[in-house]
């Protein structure tokens, strides 16, 4: 084996494995708040959290390398934990799931747009929900490979957006740049959107298990980590960079429907390699919120099938505007809950010192924001 290729095997490829799973339907929501905060305010929340997320998502590999048997995330929260932790993953990571759902519906209806302005947005959004509905009622397996194909076309919109942003824009744009902070609320706004864009413990397990199969030097797996939590950092950035200039009249919320200054044919690819992403992550994420109805809280197949169905469509219908409302609690709320049972974990293990206790103290802060917030 060669050095390069052993690099590749060792190094690249996991941190690409775990790149894939991060990037996700948060990134169309950093463009608008990166506006409202300032966008040197919302690259340094992608900074630290990149730290923040790495040490999170390290601390898990740790947990999961030290614990005999194989289990899920609310299994070692029972182990450490005990009963208490174990609902509380199972609220957070359900609560999660059920929600995120419910914001793959809100910017199916972006893209359909894009693809068809004429459709009806109402429509466009059961459509899509119907197809994501089908293929969790009919318990189609994970596709191997899908979720390259999905972080492939996410690096694709990226990419054109780029290079055709840098060719529209001129000094006055990348002055927008250095825009101050409006107030102290708003400097707070990319708070639990970046955490839903960052968070990637669910896919630690996969990157163990490749390193595992694959009989690699676990010295390796920390690099590769880190590696894989930095990158969806940098493609965030590049993004937000790409729509803002691409955005004359504005940045809107989706990131995507104020788009100008590109042709139509563009949007539209843009617009079917978006459902494409949403779609696929869709009917993964119904089948895991499924499978905690039925194994953990003990739901018939059929009502757990309701439940994942119908619950995303009627919040849908009752706050379909507000998609950064949505995104910030699922990262603000959830995943922040989430973070810090993973650190809690990890000091049962072994003691997490400062870094760790800060970062519990980072995400118990930002749950309160969110919660008053809300209130």
């Amino acid at each position: 084996m060669t050095k390069f290729s052993k690099r590749y095997k060792e190094l690249i490829l996991p941190a690409g494995l775990l790149s894939a799973l991060i990037i996700g339907a948060g990134m169309f929501a950093l463009p608008y708040v990166f506006r409202e905060a300032g966008f040197l305010a919302g690259f340094l929340y992608l900074a630290v959290f990149a730290a923040v997320f790495s040490t999170v998502h390290l601390m898990y590999s740790e947990i999961i390398a030290g614990t005999p048997g194989r289990h899920r995330f609310v299994g070692y929260a029972e182990i450490y934990l005990g009963r208490a932790g174990k609902w509380l993953s199972v609220v957070a990571v359900l609560s999660g799931l059920l929600l995120t759902l419910t914001i793959y519906l809100i910017l199916s209806v972006s893209f359909i747009k894009l693809v068809s302005p004429a459709l009806p947005p109402v429509v466009g959004a059961l459509l899509f929900w119907f197809m994501g509905s089908v293929v969790v009622a009919m318990s189609l397996s994970r596709v191997a490979n899908f979720e390259f194909a999905v972080a492939a076309a996410m690096v694709v919109i990226v990419v054109v957006l780029f290079v055709l942003g840098l060719a529209k824009t001129d000094f006055r744009s990348l002055l927008l740049l250095a825009k101050p902070v409006r107030g102290f609320t708003s400097l707070l706004l990319p708070y639990g959107v970046v955490l839903f864009a960052l968070a990637g413990r669910a896919a630690i397990s996969s990157v163990r298990d490749y390193f595992d199969k694959n009989n690699l030097d676990i010295s390796k797996l920390k690099p590769a980590i880190i590696l894989g939590t930095v990158i969806p950092a940098v493609v965030y950035a590049i993004f937000v960079l790409a729509i803002t200039w691409l955005s004359p009249g504005g940045v809107s919320m989706d990131a995507v429907s104020g788009i100008g200054l590109i042709a139509p044919w563009v949007l539209g690819l843009i617009g079917a390699l978006g459902i494409f992403i949403i779609w696929t992550s869709y009917f993964f994420l119904g089948l895991e919120a499924r499978d905690i109805l039925r194994y953990d809280f003990k739901f018939p197949s059929a009502a757990a099938l309701m439940v994942v169905v119908f619950l995303p469509l009627a919040l849908y219908f009752y706050n379909s505007h507000n998609f950064i409302w949505f995104v910030s609690i699922v990262g603000g709320v959830f995943l922040a809950l989430e973070s810090i049972l993973v650190v809690l974990m990890r000091h049962r293990l072994k003691p997490v010192g400062y870094w760790g206790r800060f970062i519990i103290l980072v995400f118990l802060g930002g749950i309160l924001y969110e919660i008053v917030k809300v209130v």
